[in-house]
């Protein structure tokens, strides 16, 4: 089964650990790949500004994204670790749009809820064709964004080497 220990220091990793607020970037401020929306869901406080976020240490982020990524997958119920942190990067990166992408892919009810049905899909599925699928659709989400607003190919290069950064094995 996955283990998330495995994956959020990869996270970090791949997110980094400072704080950034550029304008051109959607998802607004953001330290470890965590937004200003996360911090306040987590703490269901709608009140916090960026400085919360500014704030988050390594074991503050740590627990963020366990809940709201990793647990929201049920990722330790996965079998193949590259697959489980595949999916939670994704969601991490992309946002919600991802459920529906896997539920699309497994040929489930595609209504962008994540529970049983689609896990069960999902321990179902040829772990590798889901993995290779998901990349290709996170691909062209990109190329998208950057069709539809070419302000945004600024990130390319920063999507690929994310998109890229887990290998399946």
């Amino acid at each position: 089964m996955a283990d998330y220990n495995k994956y959020y220091p990869k996270a970090f990793n791949l997110e980094g650990k400072v704080y950034e607020d550029d304008a051109r970037d959607v998802g607004g401020c953001t330290k470890y790949g965590i937004t200003l929306y996360d911090v306040r869901l987590f703490h269901r406080n709608d009140d916090l500004n960026c400085d919360a976020v500014k704030a988050l240490d390594d074991a503050s982020a740590a627990e963020i994204l366990k809940k709201l990524y990793w647990d929201y997958y049920e990722a330790d119920s996965i079998e193949n670790q590259s697959l489980a942190e595949f999916l939670v990067d994704s969601r991490l990166n992309q946002g919600n749009i991802i459920t529906r992408y896997i539920q699309e892919i497994l040929g489930v009810t595609v209504d962008g809820i994540f529970g049983q049905h689609t896990l069960a899909a999902i321990q179902a599925h040829n772990p590798k064709e889901l993995f290779d699928k998901l990349h290709d659709k996170r691909l062209q989400r990109y190329l998208d964004i950057i069709n539809n607003n070419p302000s945004q190919i600024v990130f390319k290069n920063g999507w690929m080497n994310r998109l890229n950064a887990i290998k399946f094995s």
